[in-house]
């Protein structure tokens, strides 16, 4: 599946990066920008920019920039498609899938195959079992189609017989599916009732099945492969949006029968997750599709256990506008059991009594240690300083500052001062801002955000005559095609020319000049843009003359030797001179 370059341009426009920005991180008009810490790295002032009129943020230390696509990528750490699902989520749009037209693998569509295997063996004699086991636990014909549930047989090689025919081996191996031995290939799941795992396209990517009779374990998981993977995929969350595109609440339960049971018994917006802990994308998953979130967990140690572990993994992403509040099942009962013996009405008072996400982390700060004591006060505030620090959220890191400050009676906001951490998604030093390796000089690089700059001002001077001295030279080409872009439309958001440029080092290029406060009128952008081509061209031809002094004298070092070479092989048409420069240079080495 993939998602039309149409689309990812409308949500660009619809979707407002302050608001977007403004949601997780504490914003303050300055000038023409919004202004913030910037979470990509240890800030003590300042100095992130988001420009709304240009949709663009930038961080003036790190280099950290891009659209509202890039800032959700990197905050929340997710990937293209749930980027996009989020930004389209937020302006009430739904994301339109196409085919592929060339698949990167067949596991998905080989699990949908599976699916449809699984589900007729469920409705034959050899689903009999299984579906005596759904109706002891109350589940109807109706819910089980709803959920697509299957049967996979008893036997070695049940699904893999019928597979083959159609698969290529690898493709099989690599759907999860299967195991194999010494050459041999065997089923993955025997016995069991299958529960198909999609994700939120509707695409089946991996199941989970349970064993009817005795055996361990009871409950088995896909692996993880290419297209599924456990910690971003949360069963029940198709299936709910299906019934309700505009969820206002979403519960996080533990197992699959946690998940129909609650639907069987008319609570349709249920999810689980996969058989590991609640993670930091499961979250801002579920904050992409309900403004609350109820974790509904057993109230044992291990419940506890998870839903602590849920909440050291929302902080960095925590949110004002969306609530997520706790609820532990008395000793005995999981959602499924205390549905079935009390009724969904009393399951929904569990959920409005829910222990606040504030409540339950407090409680726990509370727990470390003796708060009448000195050392307990101390240990209880080391224990809460990295989590507090891990919250990027500057007006809920300021309250839960001041909410421990008087826990542990302690000037809490200097201990976070002098303990701050490294931020998440940092960027490593090789990503931090450094010379253009092939500029030539900062002039080049000047001269670059300078032409950079007056486009974006004035957008219709990428028609101007004076690119005219660039065309038919490869060295050029990024210039180019930034030129087309506003050729072809002089209406396009920058954000947009951004989002398509593909070298990384064009686009902190880029990104200089669309934070610029410099304004320009129309004459000076013109004379600005001729001036900078003229030195940008001028600095590259001198550029390559110093290289070849440097080669003539033999001082020149592998890494100009590179760039000298690349010089001459970006030439429209060589001289006798360049090609037997260009031998040269291939053939010696340091």
């Amino acid at each position: 599946m993939s998602i039309p370059s149409s689309f990812i341009d409308q949500i660009l426009d619809q979707a407002d990066i302050v608001d977007i920005v403004g949601r997780r991180i504490q914003l303050n008009k300055k000038g023409q920008n919004f202004w913030c810490l910037c979470p990509f790295h240890d800030d003590k002032k300042p100095s992130m920019a988001v420009n709304q009129d240009k949709q663009f943020f930038y961080c003036f230390v790190c280099n950290a920039s891009g659209n509202s696509i890039h800032f959700l990528r990197r905050y929340e750490n997710l990937d293209f498609v749930d980027a996009i699902e989020t930004l389209a989520s937020s302006v009430g749009l739904e994301v339109p899938y196409t085919k592929q037209v060339v698949e990167e693998t067949k596991a998905k569509e080989i699990n949908e195959e599976a699916n449809t295997i699984y589900k007729n063996s469920l409705k034959s004699s050899d689903g009999a079992e299984a579906v005596t086991y759904l109706k002891n636990r109350g589940i109807s014909g109706e819910t089980a189609a709803f959920f697509n549930l299957g049967f996979a047989k008893d036997g070695w090689t049940n699904l893999y017989d019928k597979l083959l025919p159609k698969y290529s081996k690898p493709d099989i191996l690599e759907s999860g599916l299967f195991s194999a031995k010494e050459e041999k290939v065997f089923d993955f799941f025997r016995a069991r009732l299958m529960f198909p795992i999609r994700n939120i396209r509707g695409q089946c990517v991996a199941f989970g099945g349970r064993i009817l009779g005795d055996g361990e374990p009871k409950y088995l998981n896909s692996p993880e492969t290419k297209t599924y993977s456990k910690s971003n995929e949360l069963f029940g969350l198709y299936e709910a949006r299906e019934l309700n595109k505009s969820l206002d609440s979403l519960i996080v339960v533990e197992g699959y029968m946690d998940v129909i049971a609650l639907h069987q018994n008319g609570v349709k917006n249920a999810v689980a997750s996969l058989g590991t802990a609640i993670t930091a994308k499961h979250v801002s998953k579920l904050m992409r599709y309900a403004k609350n979130i109820y974790v509904a967990f057993d109230g044992d140690l291990a419940g506890r256990k998870a839903a602590w572990k849920a909440v050291e993994n929302a902080l960095p992403i925590l949110r004002e506008d969306v609530k997520i509040g706790f609820i532990f099942l008395e000793e005995g009962h999981d959602p499924d059991s205390y549905i079935n013996e009390k009724g969904k009405d009393a399951f929904n008072k569990l959920l409005e009594n829910n222990i606040s996400f504030s409540k339950f982390f407090l409680s726990k700060i509370k727990k470390v240690d003796d708060l009448e004591t000195i050392e307990g006060r101390s240990k209880a505030a080391k224990f809460a300083i990295p989590l507090i620090n891990s919250i990027n959220n500057e007006t809920l890191k300021q309250a839960y500052i001041e909410e421990i400050a008087s826990i542990c009676r302690l000037d809490f906001a200097s201990l976070i001062s002098s303990n701050a951490q490294k931020p998440r998604n940092a960027p490593a030093p090789s990503e931090a801002a450094k010379p253009e390796e092939n500029s030539g000089s900062l002039l080049a690089r000047k001269a670059i955000v300078g032409i950079f700059t007056a486009l974006i001002q004035y957008p219709n001077l990428a028609k101007d005559r004076a690119f005219e001295s660039i065309h038919n030279n490869e060295k050029f080409l990024f210039l180019l095609e930034v030129q087309n872009k506003y050729v072809e439309n002089s209406e396009i958001n920058a954000s947009i020319v951004f989002e398509q440029i593909r070298s990384d080092q064009i686009k902190r290029l880029f990104s200089e000049a669309l934070m610029s406060e410099i304004e320009l009128t129309e004459e000076n952008a013109l004379s600005m843009l001729k001036d900078c081509l003229h030195s940008f061209v001028k600095n590259q031809k001198d550029r390559e003359e110093i290289l070849k002094e440097k080669y003539n004298v033999d001082h020149i070092s592998s890494a100009e030797r590179r760039e000298l070479q690349q010089f001459i092989l970006k030439k429209a048409e060589l001289s006798d001179e360049d090609r037997v420069l260009l031998t040269n240079l291939s053939s010696k080495r340091d």
